[in-house]
């Protein structure tokens, strides 16, 4: 995906991390150090001063705790939910619901990120504004300078090989019958890279205009939602390539699982136990969330 906002990007800060890392002692490195990652990355981003950073620090502390409560339980139920699949085969119903476990769970992370940003977007400086508005100019006119030079047989090899790394993070390496499956798949997804950009881009500047006219904090923060978490203007071509985007993940999953041989599965299978694991360690009073299904 294109560059995200602000607000994904400081919920990604705790689960991404903890997703491309290996082992408890270093998701327990990386969760409980959030604080310092998510407000090291905010005051970058908007170049903020340190008396904001200590007004919003109150915030990003309870926020925090908040989500360990309530949150890691549902990282929780969602390895266990693709463990469970993965023991017993991947297939279309269990990667449905999977896919849609998954927005659920983003909606979740989605509304996190929105909470911490609103206040800190709220009080900006006109100097920080002006500087926030020049990062979003100059990405925007980079993503869409990487547009123009794109050619759609160049993108797709790009993408198979994205896929192919990713997996092979999970599973050890693929063989070339495997490698040709995801080339495969990964081709037939849609490219909607060019309207994502101008959505995103439109949607910022209508952010800006808000920051500028000095809308309160909640009115930034209905905003946020309404864009990143409930979608609720999302253009149809967006939509439905999500769609799309979900089936072809979902087709990929059964079709290279069916070819995993003992060793991959094997390693599959103990990775994602040890998240599982991890991720309930992590809370105070570990427990696994109820899920769509």
């Amino acid at each position: 995906m294109p560059r995200l906002l602000l607000p994904i990007r400081l919920a990604a800060v705790l689960v991404a991390i903890a997703l491309t890392l290996t082992g408890c002692s270093r998701i327990g490195i990386a969760y409980n150090t959030g604080d310092f990652l998510v407000k090291t990355y905010a005051k970058d981003y908007l170049d903020l001063e340190q008396s904001q950073l200590e007004r919003w620090e109150p915030l990003l502390g309870a926020e925090l705790t908040r989500h360990r409560a309530e949150e890691l339980p549902y990282l929780a139920a969602y390895f266990d939910h693709i463990l469970t699949a993965s023991e017993a085969g991947f297939n279309a119903s269990n990667m449905a619901c999977l896919t849609g476990e998954f927005r659920d769970l983003y909606s979740r992370q989605a509304r996190f990120a929105v909470t911490l940003a609103a206040p800190l977007l709220a009080e900006l400086t006109p100097a920080q504004i002006e500087r926030l508005d020049e990062r979003f100019r100059k990405e925007a006119a980079e993503d869409r300078a990487e547009i123009a030079e794109r050619t759609s047989t160049r993108e797709k090899e790009k993408r198979a090989r994205r896929y192919v790394k990713s997996i092979e993070d999970w599973t050890g390496p693929l063989s070339a019958e495997q490698q040709a499956i995801v080339k495969e798949v990964t081709g037939r997804m849609p490219d909607t890279q060019a309207s994502l950009v101008e959505y995103r881009t439109g949607k910022r500047e209508r952010l800006m205009a808000l920051i500028r006219s000095k809308a309160p904090e909640p009115e930034i923060k209905r905003f946020l939602t309404d864009w990143l978490v409930d979608f609720n203007d999302l253009p149809p071509d967006l939509e439905q390539g999500g769609q799309r985007l979900g089936e072809r993940i979902g087709e990929l999953f059964v079709s290279l699982g069916k070819t995993l041989d003992a060793s991959q599965r094997d390693r599959l299978n103990k990775r994602l136990r040890s998240f599982r694991d991890d991720f309930m360690k992590l809370q105070k009073q570990p427990k696994m969330a109820q899920m769509t299904c």
